[in-house]
């Protein structure tokens, strides 16, 4: 089974942290917890999306 979940703000859709779970009730009641696949990429910073595939992708980097 597969433990990691990404926490994501609910209102902007960005990853705050990945973390080491075991599921049931959350401990972060004010966000979306993720299941992850077992090689899904996701870090802090990302953008989610559950309707693309990736669910998960990198933000753009900033105009010079």
């Amino acid at each position: 089974m597969n433990d990691r979940w990404a926490l994501v703000n609910p209102t902007t859709s960005v990853v705050d942290n990945v973390v080491i779970w075991g599921g049931g009730e959350s401990m972060w009641p004010d966000t979306l917890t993720i299941q992850l696949d077992s090689e899904e990429p996701c870090s802090p910073g990302w953008l989610y999306n559950p309707n693309a595939t990736p669910r998960f992708t990198e933000p753009l980097p900033p105009d010079p």
